[in-house]
């Protein structure tokens, strides 16, 4: 984002909270609870989101050097990804070309792969290094014995799979980002660092972990203990880039740069930028540090879902002092997310499958909410 792009956003959000306004949609819109509800519903996105789309795996640090791997479950189909000898990222099915067994488990660091069943065993690029008794199996080489490649793109510090062999390697994000790419490049996020991780399984459906985050209208509610006094309620800006989104929230400090000269606005530290990379992905700058939650249907059920929660710094703590203060925020939006949101999002999944409604209704001062419902739909083919 540009110098004068943050000033002027910083303005909008200034005008909202001294006008007690915020980014507006055009008009309410209704989604049907069936999309939270329909296992047929459920059966498309996984189909065609889930399989067609570029999914976030993590940062590209998450693989800091050769030989760096893991494995990756929660899109239905197991994936290994690997940095190579080479330092190229890639993205395999975790899938011996013997009888089908993982030829890898959770992640770390390996110089080979190999098969715990019969000990194919695979090298970081995925090729067929060995076959015990190999006299067995004549003419076992080559492309058909490899392990099976995915396309992967590692850009803007971000990596992104589609989790279909189509027999093409790599693929460039920045078409689907809908212009939203030199934004992600400004941040610098190709030299951060992974601080933690959790995983999060939950009884809701997967969108509805998703709109946590696509909304402020909640906070000075649901928040108010947590949240209020940090962030301004139902005050937001909004932009669409495609399918994505940004959301942005004023911090409760913001008012005191109508007091500071322009030229010293810190967007960063008065803010929180949230970005919707479409399907599953919300991507949340805190001002010295990033939280990356990636969310996936579960069970193959309306009602359960997974969210896998990263915490990533600008650079790897090398104090106690440092490791307190990252831990201290990891427990914040645990605490936050774990014990305020999702509560309430397991009882939004019971009342909506009760049958009290046929539809929910997104306000004008929703607009996140409206934008994201919509790319699904337009995604799924269902605006047609």
């Amino acid at each position: 984002m540009s110098r004068q792009d943050q000033v002027n956003l910083l303005k909008r959000l200034l005008h909202y909270v001294e006008t007690r306004t915020t980014a507006m949609a055009d008009s309410p819109w209704r989604n049907e609870v069936s999309a939270y509800t329909d296992a047929e519903r459920l059966k498309e996105e996984q189909r065609v989101l889930f399989r067609k789309h570029p999914l976030v795996m993590g940062f590209g640090s998450d693989w800091p050097t050769p030989g760096s791997f893991s494995t990756d479950d929660y899109a239905g189909l197991p994936v290994l990804i690997v940095r190579g000898r080479d330092s190229k990222l890639r993205a395999f099915l975790n899938v011996c070309r013997h009888r089908g067994a993982k030829v890898a488990q959770g992640c770390g660091k390996a110089r080979l792969f190999s098969c715990p069943y019969h000990a194919w065993t695979y090298d970081l690029a995925g090729q067929l290094m060995g076959i015990p008794d190999e006299r067995c199996f004549p003419d076992v080489r080559g492309e058909r014995a490899s392990l099976v490649e995915l396309p992967l793109c590692e850009k803007h510090g971000l990596v992104w799979v589609i989790p279909t062999a189509d027999g093409s390697t790599d693929f460039d994000i920045d078409p689907w980002l809908g212009g939203l790419a030199d934004e992600l490049a400004s941040f610098g996020f190709a030299s951060w660092s992974f601080y933690d991780r959790r995983e999060i399984p939950e009884t809701m459906n997967w969108k509805i972990v998703v709109d946590t985050f696509n909304e402020g209208y909640h906070i000075g509610f649901l928040h108010r203990d947590s949240l209020r006094d940090i962030l301004h309620g139902n005050v937001n800006d909004f932009e669409a880039f495609g399918l994505n989104h940004r959301l942005t929230f004023p911090r409760r400090k913001l008012e005191r740069l109508k007091a500071e000269p322009e030229d010293s606005w810190d967007l960063m530290w008065n803010t929180t930028l949230v970005y919707s990379l479409f399907p599953n992905t919300v991507l949340l700058v805190q001002g010295d540090h990033v939280e990356l939650a990636r969310v996936f249907p579960r069970d193959g059920r309306t009602d359960r879902a997974v969210m896998d929660l990263g915490l990533y710094v600008p650079k790897a703590p090398s104090t106690e002092e440092e490791r307190i203060h990252w831990d201290k925020n990891m427990q914040l939006v645990l605490d936050v997310v774990t014990g305020e949101d999702f509560p309430t999002g397991r009882s939004i999944q019971i009342g909506l499958t009760s049958g009290a409604q046929t539809h929910t209704v997104y306000g004008r001062n929703e607009p996140a909410m409206i934008h994201y419902h919509q790319s699904m739909r337009t995604a799924l083919g269902l605006n047609v």
